[in-house]
Parts: structure tokens; C-alpha cells; sequence
């Protein structure tokens, strides 16, 4: 555990570089040029990523605000690559399509849900993964053939095998929290580039991050300034705020690591109180039937 501690502090660690060193540069192609430069580095701690990518599609390149809404008259969807990667990775693709406007797209929110989800299903990889691991090392060291609750497991077991999740050769703990590190490391840093490149972005070239601008409110400079300042705040607020949920998840699963083999252990033995009880009811009941029998075969006739 001491190795982990020391492998969740060092990457965490990233946090304060992704504040401090990122090159201040609105291109697109500064972006992809960073992460590919230091994100996909085979130098960096989590360089194993992709080799052990618990998702089935590689990577996504979060898209420039450049992007023409315009292609398609009638769908006018902005998010169509989001929405094909999502559905890549077997997450809800709902939402991405009522993401923003014509005239407006919202860059930021559409990649933050994409984001969100993708970090939720590499968790949830993860989870059947630990599931995987803990039922079937559980199952070996059960005895009993004829469990309710082992056969319920068994056909559980079974189901998880066949999500639609990368397996892992190595399922023991220390190396599926390394690969999970790894993993969501690599998705942090990309999109943490990906927010430095739309606070620039929103900064120096405010017309092609809002797609369209009233040619009366481009002219307007308190309204110009109100509006890259609240941008820039709402990118403040979101990498913050995904500066802070990065340990809180590793530590939610973690605790999910430690507590649900203990959650299948009691499982089995409910049931066992449960067999139990049944086999008491059904040796019992004829005992004491031949007592109450018998006190009334010895009870004086009136």
C-alpha cells in the first residue's frame, strides 16, 4: 500500500505542472503538439496507458473551435465526433447533441461531458475488472456446490466477462490500480491541455470561439470584456474543479477495492444462516410434534 500511496502522490503531483508550465499558445495545433509532446511522452510515469487502455478506442482529440457547424444544413451538429466516440466507448451519447446552438456552440461543456464519461468508463472497466478478480478468486475458495448465492455469482461472473471493457492480464491489485492511474493520468492530461488551449483560445480569438458575433457587440468593449471574462471563469471553474475530483475518484474506488469482497463473504454466509434456518424448520417440526404427541398420550382422561 506504501507503493501506492507514493505512486498517487507522485502523479498528482501533474496537477501543479498543468497549472504552472503549460506553453500559453491559442493554436489547435499546440495542443495536440503538447499532448502528444508530453502526455503520450513513452518517458512519462503512465506511459504504459495505452497498452493497458481498459477502454476500446485509443484516444480522442478534443475538437478546435474552428470546427464547421455548418456542414450539414439540417443537423447542424457540431458534436458528431463526440458523439461517434462515445459511442465507441459504450457511454451515453445522449446528451451531446443538445449541447449549445447553431450560432453558439459550447465547446467547453461538450468537452467536459465527453470527458466526464469517459473518466466514468474507465471506472467502470475498472470496477468489473476488481469484480472479476475478487468473484472468481472467492468462488475457488467456496466449497459449497449446491449455494444459492454461488450460483447467482457464477452467472454473474459470466456477464462481467462479456462487457464490452478491455481485459487485463495482470488483475492483481497493485497492478490494476497502477493501470488505472495510468489510464486516467493520460485523460487528465489531455484535457487539461485541451482547457489551457480554450482559455486562449476564448481570449484571442473571440469570434471564432463563439462562431458568430453581432458586428454592434463586437464593437462594444465592456460587452467584449464581460464576455471573455466570464468564459475565462467558467475554464477556471472547470480545472479546478477536475484538479479536485482526480484523487477523490481513485480514492472512491480504492475504498470499492477494499469493501466488496468482504460485501461477497457476507453474501454467502447470509445465505448459509438462511440453509440454516430451513434445515432447523424441517428437523424441528417433526420433533416437536412427537413431544406434543407424546405429553398428550401421558395426559389424564377426564
Amino acid at each position: 500500500m506504501k507503493i501506492i500511496f507514493i505512486l498517487i502522490l507522485s502523479l498528482l503531483s501533474f496537477g501543479n505542472i498543468f497549472a504552472a508550465d503549460i506553453p500559453n499558445d491559442p493554436l489547435y495545433a499546440k495542443y495536440t503538439n503538447n499532448v502528444n509532446a508530453f502526455c503520450s511522452d513513452i518517458s512519462q510515469p503512465w506511459s504504459d496507458w495505452k497498452k493497458n487502455n481498459l477502454l476500446k478506442i485509443d484516444r480522442i482529440n478534443y475538437l478546435s473551435i474552428n470546427t464547421n457547424c455548418y456542414e450539414d444544413p439540417k443537423k447542424r451538429d457540431c458534436f458528431k465526433y463526440y458523439k461517434n466516440y462515445l459511442d465507441g466507448i459504450k457511454a451515453d451519447s445522449s446528451k451531446i447533441s443538445t449541447i449549445g446552438s447553431d450560432t453558439n456552440p459550447e465547446f467547453l461543456e461538450a468537452a467536459s461531458y465527453v470527458y466526464k464519461e469517459t473518466m466514468n468508463n474507465i471506472y467502470v472497466c475498472a470496477v468489473i475488472n476488481t469484480k472479476i478478480r475478487i468473484i472468481d478468486n472467492l468462488l475457488k475458495k467456496i466449497p459449497t456446490t449446491q449455494s444459492n448465492t454461488k450460483k447467482k455469482y457464477e452467472q454473474q461472473l459470466q456477464i462481467l466477462k462479456k462487457k464490452d471493457c478491455r481485459g487485463i492480464q495482470d488483475m492483481s491489485e497493485l497492478s490494476l490500480k497502477k493501470t488505472i492511474l495510468d489510464n486516467t493520468t493520460y485523460q487528465y492530461c489531455n484535457y487539461r491541455y485541451y482547457l489551457n488551449y480554450l482559455d486562449q483560445a476564448s481570449r484571442e480569438s473571440i469570434r471564432s470561439y463563439y462562431n458568430a458575433l453581432d458586428g454592434e457587440k463586437e464593437d462594444n468593449l465592456e460587452y467584449m470584456t464581460q464576455l471573455i471574462n466570464k468564459t475565462s471563469a467558467k475554464i477556471t471553474n472547470e480545472i479546478n474543479h477536475t484538479k479536485e475530483i482526480f484523487p477523490q475518484a481513485m480514492f472512491a474506488f480504492s475504498e470499492f477495492e477494499k469493501t466488496y469482497a468482504s460485501h461477497v463473504v457476507l453474501e454467502f454466509i447470509l445465505q448459509d444462516y438462511i440453509d440454516l434456518r430451513v434445515s432447523l424448520k424441517k428437523l424441528l417440526n417433526p420433533i416437536g410434534q412427537v413431544i406434543y404427541k407424546a405429553s398428550n398420550a401421558q395426559a389424564p382422561m377426564n
